[in-house]
């Protein structure tokens, strides 16, 4: 046969040809798996605008892309193959994503390859030791903090542990939101770095990975300025219960978790003691607990008892638009009277908190004085003189309303007033610049009326009743109230003078007045009169007439 057959050739060519279709397959691999593999998508509750340390921007993760990582082609467990194109060229990267809280986000990669067998072998490449980096949600809300304080706590900066900053103990206690917590710390005379400053840490998300604890916080102090020094991580162990209770603690230097893994080494380490707000034996005083509720005379502050007589609630409406409630209970009894406790207090509000020395002084029945003195951070120091004398403490007259019967007024009587004080503008608005005042108490009411005069004009009178009156270092101290007013007024008076004040039974008065009686109630004159009189006894007149009528029988005797 002739030329042109080349069957023998053959062989050769399919097997040259077989060979180079078998390299494309291996080299176009991920194309097909991109062709044939399923669509890939991020969980929706991942979504959301994140924070990344060493990125500009933040990181947005959506249906199925991370900016600045790419876009999800694949994913299998939880590894995301990942593709980006930067000038032109394509590259697989594969991220093993952990979702440890709601607000944050972990992973692991590994680098951006072009030539590879399969996205299983790409993700096998990651290193068991390479670096956890951590994405922090932006705007999220705030979470419950992992514990509830106070905590009085040393701590050390640079991340020996060592220069403890143990004197004088610093002071960590949880907000009324418990979302928060706020740091007081202190400096130490002999350790450098230490400085006394507040911060503030709003929790973001706290999780468990073995024995350790892990929280995530925004900071609050005057040096966050950025995203980079608002995030803080913290890695933390607990111990012990209740009052018993401790916790170790380290801070990142930087907004990552990266690198943290002791509570004992970090950028700062804290050692923190549980301090007791409260304890079985201390009780608030009976004479404060048989009324529920006391104001005082203004009715800007006000305490309510709580169940179980050892706390209550303290409100002060000075600012009605911004009203402040505090919370009050009882640590320590420190000195009791007859009629006065003095207290070691533990009081919050909001993320203030800390130890009050507060006396309670019983003036009457339903009338006590409330003396609060300078919050410290340490019980063992709230009745110190530091915290608590007469050049710091605060005293309030409070008044229980729910009294149902009134004592009546301790004056009796018409007393004119004089000269005309502006203390009586407290009464209410005069009918003229300078009436001629003058005062009814008593006569046979448990109420008093003043009453005032002008040349030419009728009288005016307003009335009020006393609710409360006693006496102290020769003060006499009478709370009125007027029915067309919520407040309160005290009238004080010694001797003559007499002063009236709005917002505590003060003794020293800045305008007095003279009052003086101008004559005693007409009831008071009769009852005088018949208590002075000898009592009257019977007529011995019929007895002598029936003797008479005896001895002389006839003897007419004519009555």
């Amino acid at each position: 046969m002739r030329g042109g057959w080349s069957y023998p050739e053959e062989p050769e060519k399919k097997q040259s040809g077989s060979r180079k279709m078998r390299r494309l397959i291996l080299l176009w691999s991920p194309l097909i798996q991109l062709v044939a593999g399923s669509q890939c998508f991020f969980p929706h509750a991942w979504h959301g605008n994140y924070f990344h340390l060493g990125f500009n921007s933040p990181l947005v993760v959506s249906n199925s892309t991370i900016s600045e990582k790419g876009r999800c082609v694949e994913s299998f467990g939880s590894h995301y193959v990942m593709e980006e194109e930067d000038r032109g060229e394509k590259c697989w990267r594969c991220m093993t994503i952990f979702r440890k809280h709601h607000n944050v986000l972990q992973y692991k990669e590994s680098y951006c390859e072009t030539y590879f067998s399969t996205f299983q072998s790409l993700c096998e490449n990651i290193a068991g030791d390479s670096p956890m980096y951590s994405m922090f949600r932006r705007g999220s809300e705030s979470v419950r903090c992992p514990f509830k304080g106070p905590f009085t706590f040393s701590y050390s900066k640079g991340g020996s542990g060592l220069n403890q900053c143990s004197f004088p103990k610093s002071y960590l206690d949880s907000c009324s939101d418990h979302r928060r917590l706020q740091v007081h710390f202190q400096a130490c005379i002999d350790v450098q770095g230490s400085e006394s400053a507040v911060e503030q840490m709003n929790c973001l998300a706290h999780w468990k990975e073995g024995s350790k604890h892990y929280m995530v916080a925004e900071m609050s102090h005057d040096h966050v300025h950025s995203d980079e020094t608002r995030y803080r991580c913290f890695v933390y162990e607990k111990s012990g219960k209740a009052e018993n209770r401790t916790v170790t603690m380290a801070q990142s230097l930087s907004a990552t978790c990266r690198g943290l893994w002791s509570p004992t080494e970090g950028y700062r380490t804290f050692k923190m003691e549980k301090v007791a707000t409260s304890t079985a034996t201390c009780h608030l005083p009976r004479f404060l607990t048989s009324h529920r509720t006391w104001s005082s005379l203004e009715g800007n502050v006000r305490l309510h008892l709580n169940s179980g007589e050892r706390s209550l609630r303290l409100s002060n409406l000075e600012d009605s638009r911004h009203p402040e409630d505090s919370h009050v209970s009882c640590h320590k009894v420190e000195a009791t009277n007859y009629n006065s406790v003095r207290l070691v207090t533990f009081v919050k509000s909001g993320c203030d908190s800390g130890f009050v020395c507060s006396e309670f002084v019983e003036e009457a029945n339903g009338v006590l004085r409330l003396n609060l003195g300078q919050k410290s951070l340490l019980p063992s120091e709230a009745c110190t003189q530091l915290y608590f004398s007469s050049s710091t403490l605060k005293s309030l007259l409070m008044v229980s309303r729910t009294s149902t019967t009134s004592p009546g007024c301790p004056m009796s009587g018409h007393y004119l007033v004089s000269p005309p004080s502006p203390a009586l503008r407290s009464l209410g608005p005069s009918p003229c610049p300078s009436p001629s005042s003058s005062l009814v108490s008593g006569c046979g009411s448990s109420s008093m009326k003043v009453e005032q005069r002008c040349p030419g004009k009728n009288m005016t009178s307003r009335t009020y009743t006393c609710t409360h009156h006693w006496s102290r270092e020769g003060v006499t101290h009478v709370v009125i109230s007027n029915p067309s007013s919520p407040l309160l007024l005290c009238l004080s008076y010694t001797g003559e003078k007499a002063w009236i004040s709005t917002d505590s039974c003060s003794s020293k008065p800045e305008h007095t007045f003279s009052l003086s009686q101008s004559s005693p109630c007409v009831q008071t004159l009769l009852s005088s009169s018949l208590s002075s009189t000898a009592p009257l006894l019977p007529s011995p007149l019929p007895t002598i007439l029936l003797l008479l009528s005896i001895l002389l029988p006839n003897v007419r005797v004519s009555s």
